[in-house]
């Protein structure tokens, strides 16, 4: 709720002070346009923060922008402000470019759990790369052109089903096959949704046919035991090296934490046509598909590049120390 009152009060802010400057620039001959210009600096910032945190689909946001200063430059057009003129139109070739750049190359994304610990922590700012898997629609889940689809273990952020509140628990289960636990747990998820989804980050384990089984912390598919090698443990939490196929990559277990879907009797899952099951490598602390269910193929926005900026709060400094890239 904090975030989402951030947004509308920076949003209110940005449009006030705008026409403020329109009025002095028309009225004032400029007078305090300068002042003006300082003084709304960090509400844009501000703003961009709280989309990062509402994790809203950035898509949508630029697509808005664009379309906005574009209405802008044309109306300018039709008044004496030459400055706002050649302002309106700056905004809008940047902005176009960057809708362009987001759409079919790379799109930045902010973790707010902590599901992808340890290779991922929570305030890191991602590139999505999006043009590995094809070209998608900067407004919908579509597929303009299809490159590749993604392979077994690699890191993908997509949009589930549960998080999109005209969705049902059907598409995320095909075949119907899901119990009262797990109908329970779409249900709880699902509270958090939005009209358009939110973005997350998981590793791709089984594709369309595979068998996935995970009892007692373990990960068996299609009947072999996933590959484990210890790497540290500090008496609360085991990192651990997993690989699946030609993928390693870390893992983090909580050693004596127990609950119904790390530990106890044997889960098993088949993975419908034309979905995939992921999970979190903080395996004990993540909600993923053992929880509320398959992805759609369609659904997967791209692959996680590189984490290029930590900033875990507002009154934080931002870090570029952990900037690294991702497998």
């Amino acid at each position: 709720m904090m975030y989402e009152l951030l947004l509308i009060a920076s949003t209110i802010i940005i449009s006030v002070l705008f026409l403020a400057w329109v009025y002095s620039e028309k009225k004032l001959k400029g007078k305090f346009s300068k002042t003006i210009s300082t003084i709304s600096f960090p509400f844009p910032l501000i703003a961009l923060y709280a989309v990062f945190r509402l994790n809203i689909n950035f898509g949508y946001v630029l697509v808005g922008l664009t379309i906005i200063s574009l209405l802008i430059w044309i109306i300018s057009r039709q008044t004496d402000i030459s400055k706002l003129r050649k302002e309106a139109r700056s905004f809008f070739l940047i902005l176009l470019a960057i809708t362009i750049f987001r759409s079919f190359i790379y799109e930045p994304f902010q973790i707010p759990t902590e599901s992808m610990i340890p290779q991922i922590q929570v305030g890191d700012f991602l590139l999505v790369d999006k043009f590995s898997y094809g070209l998608k629609n900067p407004v919908g889940k579509s597929t303009l052109v299809n490159v590749r689809d993604p392979k077994i273990g690699e890191m993908v952020a997509f949009i589930p089903e549960h998080t999109i509140c005209s969705s049902s628990i059907q598409k995320a289960y095909p075949e119907s096959d899901f119990n009262n636990s797990q109908e329970y747990l779409w249900q709880r998820y699902s509270e958090a949704c939005t009209p358009l989804g939110l973005t997350f980050v998981k590793r791709l384990i089984a594709k369309e046919g595979d068998e996935v089984i995970y009892k007692n912390k373990e990960l068996i598919i299609n009947g072999k035991k996933v590959k484990r090698e210890f790497i540290s443990s500090d008496g609360e939490e085991i990192l651990i090296s997993e690989t699946i196929g030609k993928a390693s990559y870390s893992i983090r277990i909580l050693e004596n934490y127990r609950n119904q879907l790390t530990f106890g009797s044997e889960q098993k899952w088949i993975v419908p046509k034309g979905h995939y099951f992921v999970l979190g490598d903080n395996r004990d602390n993540s909600a993923d598909s053992r929880s509320w269910g398959f992805v759609p193929k369609q659904n997967v926005v791209g692959k996680p590049y590189l984490i290029w900026m930590h900033w875990e709060c507002l009154t934080c400094l931002p870090s570029f120390s952990k900037n690294k890239f991702l497998k």
